[in-house]
């Protein structure tokens, strides 16, 4: 009596665990996807590659976790070179889950290999794995452009049990991918043998160097995969050592139903006879269920999936203490992430310059957010590694390790890729949260707020508490179009304020005033402090760039033909610059207007010296930038620029700041303008001219004689930086053109990031010319409506 008594005691505490282990994880799972819902980022580019001196054009498609429309209302996308310095940086703001902008690379360029990077201030609090980079080729017709050397050609064959291990005497799928270094699949067949070199079992590849094969292992057993690679060499790949105590689970889907089997030992431990099986989709219970193996030793279970949203679901199975010991991702598809357009060609005309037109028809009238890239199908062809909308946002994100080619697993409905992404799923592990740092409540710290679009907060010095009580800041914006707005912002007794939900475009002054304060006395008394919200991510490692592959080989045909259209207008530009010479009649020698600049402004230590001069009325780009200090960003060797873009350092020291030879603060430069500024030079270190010998180097801003500084009289302000400014898609216009014979490189023809349908707007044509030798026209739309449902369609037009 007192061992049943005792067997039973056993039976209720494992069944009484079990189930406070199922509510704990359920709860732990929601409170999860409340608290800290995840944002994903993707970017829908005009082209693949590009050459030196082209403008690379964008959208960005932002969606959230559980949410119909993401949480943030500002766009972050920053150009990084191959060793993670920030070349450039935008700032965008978010409509109906969308945002664009572009980079402009120089001609001079010499990279072969740049990043894009795109995120908001909320996935800061994340993960920075999960922020989203894409890596671009860049094709440059300089001959002092960098090659990048031959890699070391090695392949590999990776296994993957079926749910993470394989168990003593149960029967297992071993999933594999053989990959070379740079991530290409590869064919591969093989034999599986144990150690006296008995074959137990093949295997060949189903798609991309993917398939799997079973295996029953024998308690004290080892076991090998015996195969060739590309070149016909033999290698030998060890397959994971059988547990003697855990759990096999392998999945079957269909459409509506997934069911799971979960296999143990005959002589297992106690705590592996009772289990916790959970799903979750985006952070989003979706199945719990209590397994009692008491008496079994395998148990199959349905779970009807007809109500589950698309996307990755991860089945992980706990055992009786509460430990992860099988997990199982699977891709549900009900066809339901998708809304339908349609894209076709009303008049078509692929001769030099000849006229086309589009139209794009959207079938409900939900508010949906489109965008479209017409390019030259023979510059940028479909390659064999795309990447796509449908794929990054529903798969790819949420996944560890790299997939190649992942838009296949959208290009049609067929079982055969349905199974091959079942493949994926097998072989890659789930990545936006560890079940460990859940289970021991490790919640992400939220140092980064949801901004709300502009955001700027700053502190006030020198007054008590009670001359600050009750006191606002009364301030007037005005933006370079002269709009202007009047805010009153509250000040806390400490002297601290903040302004949100600014929404403007390059810069903006903010004067401002205490209120209530007679004769400025207050005002003028006290020292404010302005900071500009603007997130900025820690540059990404080396190792994150270094796992990220083109989608074309450098040995490509279509990339010869870039490089080669790369020269033709570097040709034209020069032959350009050759005929305008030659045009005048040169009776002196002229000073370029660096070294006008030089002569009017610059003295002492600062008349030549060693470093570079930046005339800024003299680069275009110098309208895009934000500030003195994001201008420079990348364009200095050695002078590395704060991802926040309020340092900057050289040699590991702080390089010196002068405005108009006047040492000053760094913060004081984003009051200054770009159109105020006439000259910059940065000078290598070490400069003379700083105290403490300059180790850092030194940055000499010149500001414009004369300059607007101040448009409201007798108040004080200071620079606000808005959005990247907007630069238009540059189109010719072939019937009121002056000058039709000029050559007409343009490989990318069209590019427009907004078309906004709604239930008003369901059709859009959209006209356009083409170049000189296109004899194919690939055109790619994208987009997102209010429900956060996707599309994407994709013609060839000859």
């Amino acid at each position: 009596m007192i061992k049943k008594n005792i067997l039973l005691l056993v039976l209720i505490t494992v069944f009484c665990n079990c189930s406070y282990a199922q509510l704990r994880i359920d709860s732990l799972v929601n409170q999860l996807g409340e608290k800290y819902p995840q944002e994903k980022i993707y970017l829908h580019l005009d082209k693949s590659y590009y050459n030196a001196g082209e403008t690379i054009w964008f959208k960005a498609y932002l969606a959230a976790d559980n949410l119909i429309k993401p949480l943030s209302k500002t766009v972050y996308a920053e150009l990084i070179d191959d060793k993670g310095f920030i070349l450039q940086k935008k700032i965008m703001p978010v409509y109906a889950s969308g945002a664009a902008s572009n980079f402009d690379l120089p001609d001079t360029i010499n990279s072969p290999k740049l990043y894009i990077r795109a995120y908001t201030s909320w996935m800061l609090n994340f993960d920075s794995t999960l922020l989203y980079v894409k890596p671009v080729q860049i094709i440059s017709s300089s001959a002092a452009a960098k090659k990048l050397p031959s890699p070391v050609v090695t392949y590999s064959l990776t296994l993957f049990p079926e749910g993470g291990d394989m168990v003593e005497d149960i029967g297992c799928r071993i999933a594999f991918k053989a990959t070379d270094q740079e991530g290409i699949p590869f064919f591969v067949s093989g034999n599986i043998v144990n150690e006296s070199g008995k074959k137990i079992n093949s295997f060949t590849a189903a798609h991309d160097g993917m398939g799997f094969f079973l295996i029953m292992p024998v308690a004290g057993e080892k076991y090998k995969a015996i195969w060739k690679d590309k070149k016909g060499v033999q290698h030998e790949t060890a397959l994971p050592e059988a547990k003697k105590q855990s759990v096999s689970l392998s999945i079957s889907n269909t459409t509506d139903t997934m069911r799971y089997t979960l296999k143990r030992p005959q002589n297992a431990d106690e705590v592996f006879t009772a289990y916790t099986v959970v799903a979750q989709m985006q952070h989003q219970m979706m199945y719990s269920a209590k397994i009692n193996m008491k008496n079994r030793t395998e148990v199959t279970a349905p779970i009807a999936t007809e109500s589950f949203g698309d996307g990755v679901l991860q089945l992980t199975v706990f055992n009786a203490a509460q430990i992860p010991v099988a997990e199982r991702l699977v891709f549900i598809n009900h066809n339901n992430y998708y809304f339908a357009t349609d894209l076709h060609a009303v008049e078509k005309n692929i001769t030099k310059h000849g006229h086309n037109a589009l139209q794009i028809d959207v079938g409900d009238t939900l508010l949906s957010n489109l965008s479209i890239a017409v390019t030259d199908a023979g510059i940028n062809p479909i390659t064999e590694n795309e990447e796509n909308i449908f794929s990054n946002l529903l798969v790819t994100s949420d996944l560890k390790g790299y997939v190649y080619n992942p838009a296949y697993y959208f290009s049609n409905d067929a079982d055969s890729v349905k199974q091959h992404l079942d493949l994926v799923m097998m072989t890659n592990g789930w990545r936006r949260f560890k079940w460990e740092n859940l289970l021991a409540k490790q919640w992400p710290k939220l140092n980064f707020p949801v901004d709300n679009y502009i955001s700027l907060r700053g502190n006030i010095y020198g007054l008590s508490k009670t001359q600050l009580a009750g006191k606002d800041l009364t301030a007037l914006i005005k933006t370079k179009n002269k709009n202007s707005e009047f805010l009153s912002i509250p000040i806390t007794a400490d002297g601290q304020f903040r302004i949100t939900g600014m929404y403007l475009f390059d810069t903006a002054k903010l004067y401002y005033q205490i209120n209530n304060d007679k004769d400025k006395k207050l005002t003028s008394s006290a020292s404010f402090k302005f900071v500009n919200e603007i997130a900025a991510a820690a540059s990404p490692s080396s190792n994150l760039l270094s796992s990220l592959y083109f989608n074309l080989k450098r040995d490509s045909s279509y990339l010869q033909k870039n490089a080669k259209l790369a020269a033709l207008q570097r040709s034209f530009l020069e032959s350009n610059k050759t005929k305008t010479l030659d045009a005048v009649r040169v009776v002196g020698k002229t000073k370029s207007l660096k070294q006008k600049l030089e002569e009017e402004y610059t003295s002492g230590f600062f008349a030549g010296g060693d470093g570079y001069t930046f005339a800024v009325d003299d680069d275009p780009f110098a309208k895009t930038a934000i500030s003195i200090l994001d201008y420079l960003r990348g364009k200095v060797a050695g002078l590395q620029i704060g991802s926040d873009g309020q340092s900057a350092t050289w040699r590991g020291s702080s390089t010196s700041i002068f405005l108009d030879e006047n040492n000053t603060d760094i913060s004081l430069l984003q009051s200054i303008p770009m159109s105020n500024v006439a000259l910059i030079k940065v000078f290598r270190p070490p400069f003379f001219g700083a105290s403490g010998g300059g180790a850092g180097g030194a940055i000499a801003i010149y500001t414009k004689k004369g300059a607007d500084n101040s448009a409201v009289k007798g108040l004080d302000f200071t620079n606000i930086y808005g959005y990247s400014a907007i630069k238009e898609f540059y189109m010719p216009d072939y019937e009121k053109t002056t000058t039709p014979d000029l050559p007409d490189y343009r490989s990318t023809l069209y590019w427009s990031p907004f078309l906004i349908f709604d239930k008003k707007t369901r059709r859009i044509k959209i006209p356009f010319y083409n170049s000189d030798n296109c004899k194919k026209i690939r055109v790619v739309i994208e987009g997102i409506n209010q429900f956060g449902q996707l599309t994407r369609e994709e013609k060839l037009f000859e």
